[in-house]
C-alpha cells in the first residue's frame, strides 16, 4: 500500500507525501540501530553516538534527493529535509571532510570519541560563563533565540559509522559558526553562513542553499549579502583553520576573540541594522 501511494505521489509531482511515504517504507524494512560507545575514551559527560540507521537503494535516494530539494525550497523551515537533502547528496564532501579530520590528531580524536553536543554535555556552570568568553557568548545566543542543540535531526540514511558522525557533528557545531561569526539566524544569516560552509565542507546542500537562497532574501537585505555577507563568508572561510578539526568543548571558558584569533576567524559586522531588532541583549 505504501509503494502504490509512493508512486501515486511521484506522479502527482507531491513530493513531500512521497517522501514521507519513502521514510515510513525505509523505517519499516531496513532500520538497524547501532551504539558507538567507547568506554575507555567517553567521558562522564559525554554521550555515545546512537543512531538508527535506514538503508536505502539508489532508486530511493533520487527519490529523497528531488523530493528534499523540492520541500527545503518552498519550505526552508522544515529542518528535516534540510537533513534528508545533505545526508542523501553528501556522500564525497563527507569522505573528503572525514580525509582532513583524519590528518589531524584533534580531528582523529573526534573521530574516534564522537563527542555530542548536547544540553547534557553542557560543562555544569556554562550559564555562569561571561559573554566575554565562547561558553557564554554560545549560551546566551542559544538562550535569546530559544534554540537547543537537542533539536538537530539525527543522521539516519549514511551507511558508515564515521562518515555519520561527520555529518552530525558539522550539524551540531553549526551554532557554534554562527556565534564566532555574529551573524544572525534569520534568512539573509543564514544564507551567509551556508557560503561559509560552502567553502568550509563541500557539501552540495550548501551549495544549493547558497545559490537560490538570495531569492528567497527579504530585498531590502539583499544588497548587503550580496555586496558584503557572500564576499565576507567565502574570505572568512578559506582564511580560517578547517573548523571541523576543532574541539570546540575544550574552549568554553576562552576569550571568544582570543579563540577567534587562534582560529584565524574573521567576524562579521553588519553594514545596516536598522531593520533588525535584537530579540535580547546580552
Amino acid at each position: 500500500m505504501i509503494t502504490r501511494n509512493l508512486i501515486k505521489s511521484i506522479k502527482n509531482t507531491n513530493y513531500l507525501k512521497a517522501n514521507n511515504l519513502l521514510l515510513q517504507q525505509s523505517q519499516q524494512f531496513y532500520t538497524t540501530t547501532t551504539n558507538n560507545t567507547n568506554n575507555s575514551s567517553n567521558k562522564s559527560n559525554n554521550e555515545p553516538f546512537n543512531r538508527s540507521k535506514i538503508e536505502l537503494n539508489l532508486f530511493q535516494k533520487g527519490l529523497l534527493t528531488v523530493g528534499s530539494a523540492f520541500v527545503a525550497f518552498a519550505n526552508p523551515e522544515r529542518g528535516d529535509m534540510v537533513a534528508t537533502l545533505g545526508e542523501v547528496t553528501g556522500g564525497c564532501a563527507i569522505k573528503a571532510m572525514k580525509e582532513k579530520m583524519m590528518k589531524d590528531p584533534v580531528g582523529r580524536e573526534l573521530l574516534r570519541d564522537k563527542p555530542r553536543i548536547k544540553e547534557s554535555t553542557y560543562p555544569q556552570n556554562i550559564h555562569l560563563l561571561p559573554t566575554t568568553t565562547f561558553g557564554g557568548s554560545y549560551y546566551q545566543w542559544m538562550k535569546a533565540h530559544g534554540y537547543t542543540p537537542d533539536e538537530r535531526c539525527e543522521v539516519r540514511m549514511v551507511e558508515n559509522d564515521d562518515d555519520a558522525y561527520v555529518i552530525q557533528r558539522y550539524r551540531e557545531v553549526h551554532d557554534f559558526w554562527h556565534v564566532l561569526a555574529g551573524i544572525r539566524p534569520d534568512v539573509q544569516g543564514e544564507i551567509a553562513i551556508k557560503w561559509f560552509e560552502l567553502i568550509q565542507t563541500g557539501l552540495p546542500m550548501t551549495a544549493l542553499s547558497s545559490l537560490v537562497g538570495p531569492l528567497r532574501c527579504p530585498s531590502g537585505e539583499r544588497a548587503e549579502l550580496i555586496n558584503h555577507m557572500i564576499p565576507w563568508a567565502i574570505r572568512s572561510s578559506k582564511n580560517c583553520k578547517f573548523l571541523m578539526n576543532v574541539k570546540y568543548e575544550d574552549h568554553w571558558e576562552d576569550d571568544i576573540n582570543e579563540f577567534r584569533k587562534m582560529l584565524n576567524f574573521e567576524p562579521y559586522k553588519y553594514i545596516d541594522n536598522s531593520n533588525y531588532i535584537k530579540t535580547k541583549k546580552f
